[in-house]
């Protein structure tokens, strides 16, 4: 039996694949299912490289695509700012290629969101006003759709860094509306803007759209119970965060350890999880020193920490000090 070959690590595996199904079977003119099935497992066999290759130099917006994704797994910045202009040189607007060299180009973030902005712009046009009206909320499948969602979440995450929060919610609010199911996680990013903005009702409107088991909307849902006044609602959750991953309580209170190590996967329940939640709605609870409090008083009850471990504050002295 031979051995089954190693699958590279690229989160554009499956997008090669729809991309080069879609094309190849488009361009095929099958008189029968037998002959479709035969073409299928050439495919799936491998044994369509070559006129894989032959359809990418006769497709210069695919050419461009494939030499995007290789510029965007390369680890060497060389190596990707030249397939990066080599993909620009075939297709002008390949989305992912604009996006791409905007990093490795921008000398400040003025000229980043410019060039991230004229990305977007570019995916827009490319899709067309058909295009959005038709598939308005199931954009995911359409594998010609995600370089342009990538360009907007990388903006949306550009204009939150640089303090333009309101513009970077818009984007995210964009984003779940072209995408409801939510394949690239906006919904976590979007419930750390709210929190961080002390949207309380739009943060439990969000918590409940998508019910997510995760630690980021788990300890989501502490904060909001707390925020709201439902001490009750704040323990249940608090009980549930606790259960889904344990590591973000110390990280929240500002005596978690941060780890060297930089995950490709991060893995659920796992310190490098916890680091990843605290990323995302870490600012909102350092914006509410009293739900520090509590949860410093909680983590004190169950046995966790000692009363003199963790933060200290003007609330420190008063565990029901009113939340903000």
């Amino acid at each position: 039996m031979s051995e089954t070959p190693n699958i590279p690590e690229s989160p554009f595996i499956i997008e090669r694949l729809m991309r080069d199904t879609r094309r190849s079977f488009e361009e095929e003119d099958f008189t029968s299912e037998a002959e479709f099935r035969e073409q299928m497992h050439k495919f799936i066999d491998g044994d369509m490289d070559d006129d894989r290759l032959k359809a990418l130099k006769e497709h210069p917006q695919e050419l461009a695509q494939e030499l995007a994704y290789q510029a965007f797994e390369s680890a060497d910045q060389d190596l990707a700012d030249k397939l990066t202009q080599k993909a620009l040189e075939v297709d002008a607007d390949c989305v992912d290629a604009l996006s791409i060299r905007a990093f490795l180009e921008s000398e400040n973030a003025a000229q980043l969101i410019d060039a991230l902005e004229h990305a977007a712009t570019c995916g827009e046009n490319r899709l067309g006003e058909d295009f959005f009206s038709e598939f308005m909320g199931a954009f995911w499948p359409m594998v010609e759709a995600r370089p342009y969602l990538r360009a907007i979440k990388q903006l949306a995450e550009v204009l939150w860094t640089v303090g333009r929060r309101f513009d970077a919610i818009e984007h995210y609010v964009n984003l779940l509306d072209l995408d409801p199911e939510d394949h690239e996680g906006n919904s976590v990013l979007l419930l750390g803007c709210y929190l961080a903005m002390g949207e309380v009702q739009r943060s439990w409107d969000l918590l409940e759209e998508y019910d997510d088991e995760s630690a980021i909307f788990q300890w989501g849902w502490v904060l909001v119970a707390l925020l709201s006044g439902d001490m009750e609602a704040a323990e249940d959750s608090l009980q549930n965060a606790m259960t889904v991953n344990p590591h973000v309580a110390p990280h929240l209170l500002g005596m978690g350890e941060s780890s060297e190590e930089n995950p490709v996967k991060v893995t659920i329940g796992s310190p490098q999880e916890a680091e990843v939640t605290v990323q995302i709605i870490g600012e909102a609870w350092e914006h509410n020193p009293a739900a520090q409090m509590w949860l410093h008083g909680e983590l004190v009850k169950m046995g966790l920490i000692s009363l003199d471990e963790g933060p200290h504050g003007d609330d420190s002295s008063n565990p029901g000090a009113p939340l903000h």
